[in-house]
């Protein structure tokens, strides 16, 4: 069953109110009441090409059903609550590691529009949680086979996978009415059943001032939409982008989001690319996204492909057992959440900025080699109080 609700510990009254309004936006009765929004309860996400692209249960399905949007609203605090998602996912019957997004876009006539129409809106994304799927959780985590395939060090294959994020810097596009979106770029008729839920819950007196916060969405090259293709321009040179200030930003923050993608053993999955960051044609940071812990999540893989490979041990060379899902990763592993870089930018005036990416050793696209980024960013900074109207 999908469905949404916002409760809290308030009266029953009031619950029963959001739950019926959740579509149409109520606030929090009391600033120091927990709320839970739940998102999605079991929902699939698959891609199915056969099914019309009609609203299920107040979602509407895009992208042959891989990419799933609907209208909700939050809590409008009146003092500072921290805010986490929650997302727990099982797979249906898809065996393989998929990236995936839970996304979300303001509430405005131009979104409405092109979301409406199944259109990607002029805005990017702002990304809540990236995550990827692992091999198979749940659906292959029992049976003859899952068992053959388990390593002695794993006393149980997992039945599903949770990762929680601390969404707190964006409130302001999480307080009233906003578009919520999830995303899994799987091409399996049996996808994935997800769980999702964003938290609101009061902290500590000396913190509950409410901070005046911005939150201005500058890029996200993930294909969400049909209208979309596959974003490869990081492997033909520095990509740029620019966005505006209409007042001035203090304590300015660029959370960017990355990972490397393409299958085949040497392509950007498997490869470190050096990341370049610059601001106004400054350069500002750079990193190399890279996770060579994708071991510790194997519990969470009963699909994956396993192999041998010689090593030594006491001075002799044995075969040793793999999987696929152990394999060092461009900034993620079958089965981790990703979360976002942090870059401080100190104070940014108004006007135009350009943020600009540069990845040197990117990859071609290719049919047989499919080398692509996703990469997100946005910038978080304090409003100047008293400095604009």
């Amino acid at each position: 069953m999908n469905k949404l609700k916002l409760t809290s510990r308030a009266s029953a009254a009031w619950i029963g109110c959001c739950i019926f309004l959740g579509l149409l936006g109520c606030a929090s009765p009391n600033p120091d009441t927990p709320v839970r929004l739940q998102i999605a309860d079991g929902l699939p996400v698959a891609f199915r090409p056969d099914t019309l692209l009609t609203e299920m249960a107040g979602w509407q399905r895009l992208d042959n059903g891989r990419l799933l949007i609907r209208r909700v609203s939050g809590p409008e605090f009146q003092q500072q609550p921290r805010v986490t998602a929650e997302v727990t996912l099982r797979s249906a019957g898809d065996p393989w590691d998929k990236s995936g997004l839970l996304c979300a876009w303001p509430d405005d006539p131009g979104t409405r529009a092109a979301i409406e129409q199944g259109l990607a809106p002029s805005a990017p994304a702002i990304e809540l949680l990236r995550f990827i799927t692992p091999f198979g959780v749940g659906h292959f985590s029992d049976g003859p086979r899952a068992e053959e395939y388990r390593p002695v060090y794993i006393p149980r294959w997992a039945d599903s996978v949770q990762w929680t994020a601390d969404l707190t810097s964006l409130l302001p596009v999480l307080e009233g009415p906003f578009f919520i979106g999830l995303f899994i770029d799987t091409w399996s008729g049996d996808g994935h059943v997800v769980d999702a839920a964003l938290h609101w819950t009061p902290t500590a007196a000396e913190l509950h001032t409410k901070q005046p916060k911005v939150v201005v969405p500058v890029m996200n090259t993930t294909k969400l939409f049909a209208d979309q293709t596959q974003f490869t321009a990081f492997a033909d040179g520095p990509v740029s982008t620019e966005f505006t200030l209409t007042e001035p930003l203090a304590n300015a923050t660029l959370h960017l989001t990355t990972t490397g993608h393409g299958g085949h053993s040497s392509g950007d999955e498997f490869t470190p690319c050096e990341h370049i960051v610059l601001l106004n044609e400054a350069e500002i940071h750079r990193f190399t996204p890279w996770r060579d812990d994708c071991a510790s999540f194997r519990r969470f893989n009963p699909s994956a492909g396993v192999w041998t490979e010689k090593t030594l041990w006491r001075g002799d060379s044995i075969e040793e057992r793999i999987a696929s899902s152990d394999y060092s990763r461009s900034g993620w592993c079958p089965g981790s959440d990703v979360p976002a870089r942090l870059v401080d930018l100190g104070q940014l005036p108004p006007g135009t900025h350009k943020l600009t990416i540069e990845i040197p050793t990117a990859q071609p696209y290719a049919d047989t080699a499919q080398n692509f980024f996703n990469v997100a960013a946005h910038i978080v900074g304090n409003r100047q109080v008293g400095k604009m109207p």
